[in-house]
């Protein structure tokens, strides 16, 4: 049985400095502690107990200033929000975007321990500027409400607790057809095994969440209360499932204890089925052949290890546990990773499943993990950096 002690997730970050539009790599630094353990206090010069308090900048400001279309440095076109930020002086901050639900549920709406935590996590990785207005960029966002924060860093990477909010709100898009034609139940064969999935609406022209895979006959360890997340691509009118974090929680089932349950993709080398560990690559595309008819098919994908660099591409994909105390990732199902790409897609009869309400678990309100460059001249491409041989 599976006891849920943290779910939430947050915001993909990315930032651009205003000088010359020099866009960074964005990323996802998933949780790795509870951020409810943070004591929140500091010491004094005398010893004393210290009780940082947040402080509100009225003279720094945050402004969302709306989704565009953005022309990355391969050519390719990504969507993306643009954010101003204001301050007097010089400075060095990091920028994160979390929704309310998930700042009341992971912090309690206590500022003081969500900067200690965001900068225990990100500090190294602040941003030092020298003039009083910068725009910064963040991935496509879900709609619905967000609160964004300018957090002030000290020379050491720490929270000054100085900052700026702003409480915004992304009203959905109208949906297409071309993410409209997704939805609804699916039968999902390679020939030999497969699965029955859903595809579900999250976000308009934007997310999706995926039902069924790893159930049925095919495997032992049934997976019918997951879902995964899957991104529709404007360009191509695509599905793509990328690998992903999907929580934390207390494993009953094999005795691990604490595990993260992960999606990964697998690779077929000289040394056999190798799981690629990068969370946030593209895994597979489902390519629209005809009406009710579709195709899932492998990725490609640049392995980068230490050993060598090569291009190859997904032979699979099935779910995963990181096992905390271990350190070591464990399948669910053993056999799920011989389930290989690619696969044919046929509708089933009668669904079309818009409207349905999502299991949240796997597509929180966050923005989607853009964690390696994906756009290549109007393609999607994948860098893996992390591979491990999983028995």
């Amino acid at each position: 049985m599976k006891t849920l002690f943290k779910t939430f997730a947050l915001a993909a970050i990315a930032t651009l400095a205003i000088t010359g539009c020099i866009k960074h790599d964005p990323y996802i630094n998933r949780p790795d502690v509870d951020p409810n353990g943070g004591s929140g206090q500091g010491h004094g010069g005398g010893g004393e107990i210290v009780t940082p308090k947040a402080n509100a900048r009225a003279d720094w400001s945050v402004t969302y200033m709306g989704r565009e279309d953005y022309v990355n440095e391969y050519g390719g076109i990504e969507e993306v929000e643009r954010f101003r930020f204001v301050y007097k002086g010089t400075g060095r901050f990091i920028f994160r975007v979390i929704s309310p639900e998930d700042f009341s549920a992971a912090y309690k709406n206590d500022e003081v321990a969500f900067f200690e935590y965001e900068a225990q996590n990100l500090g190294e990785n602040g941003e030092t500027f020298n003039a009083n207005t910068y725009d910064v960029l963040f991935d496509r966002m879900l709609s619905g409400s967000w609160i964004g924060f300018m957090i002030e860093l000290d020379a050491k990477g720490n929270a000054t607790y100085d900052y700026a909010e702003q409480t915004f709100t992304i009203k959905e898009e109208v949906a297409s057809e071309d993410y409209e034609k997704w939805l609804g139940d699916w039968r999902v064969s390679n020939g030999l095994a497969g699965y029955d999935i859903t595809i579900s609406h999250v976000d308009n022209n934007f997310l999706y969440s995926i039902a069924g895979w790893e159930c049925g006959q095919a495997v032992s360890f049934q997976m019918d209360l997951e879902t995964l997340q899957g991104e529709f691509w404007k360009p191509d009118g695509c599905l793509y499932i990328r690998s992903q974090y999907l929580g934390t929680y207390e494993d009953t089932d094999f005795g691990y204890g604490n595990v993260d349950e992960v999606f990964l993709g697998n690779i077929f080398d000289s040394n056999g089925l190798t799981t690629i560990t990068d969370e946030g690559i593209d895994v597979a595309q489902m390519v629209m052949m005809e009406k009710d008819a579709a195709e899932l098919r492998a990725m490609p994908v640049r392995i980068e290890t230490n050993n060598g660099v090569y291009n190859t591409e997904f032979y699979s994909m099935q779910y995963y546990m990181w096992d905390h105390k271990n350190q070591g990732y464990h399948p669910y199902n053993s056999n799920a990773g011989e389930i290989k790409f690619p696969f044919t897609m046929t509708r089933l009869p009668g669904t079309r499943a818009s409207g349905v309400t999502p299991v949240k678990r796997a597509a929180t309100k966050e923005s989607v993990h853009r964690g390696q460059p994906k756009v290549a001249q109007g393609a999607r491409k994948s860098v893996a950096k992390k591979a491990v041989r999983i028995k």
